[in-house]
């Protein structure tokens, strides 16, 4: 039976959770997702995951940071007193989060505490590690 190798292009069911089992994203119910291993159009360990697959066998792997969205990164955290983030608009001991731009390269997260206001560039996952429930739906070439 042939078997995912670089260069294999799939079509692929996911669910992709936290470690908590909180779902971050995943495919039931809708179609699968077609990947070329190695094109790096998604992460590393995802990638690696689906290697030495066949069409019909599932898996759940735990990807760490490194291989998905990296470690977290303080030097990319910048911190605005509330003085300098009042113009934001939001008063101060409401706690808010939210992902600009989310998934993409120049994606950042705003947190607004009491203390003042929090810009972080990193990857709002960068630092999980991430549980993948495969299902390989097909290899269209191998």
């Amino acid at each position: 039976m042939p078997q995912v190798k670089h260069g294999s292009t799939v079509l692929v069911h996911y669910t992709v959770m936290l470690k908590n089992g909180k779902v971050i994203e995943s495919t039931a119910g809708g179609e699968p997702l077609r990947i070329t291993v190695g094109a790096g159009k998604v992460m590393r360990g995802f990638e690696q995951a689906l290697e030495g697959m066949s069409a019909g066998e599932s898996k759940k792997v735990t990807i760490p940071p490194d291989k998905a969205y990296g470690r977290r990164n303080a030097t990319r955290v910048s911190h605005l007193s509330l003085e300098t983030a009042a113009p934001i608009g939001k008063s101060a001991g409401t706690v808010q989060h939210q992902v600009i731009n989310p998934g993409a390269p120049d994606e950042f997260c705003i947190i607004v505490t009491d203390k003042g206001l929090n810009v972080d560039n990193n990857p709002h996952l960068a630092g999980e590690e991430l549980v993948f429930e495969i299902d390989l739906v097909e290899i269209e070439n191998t």
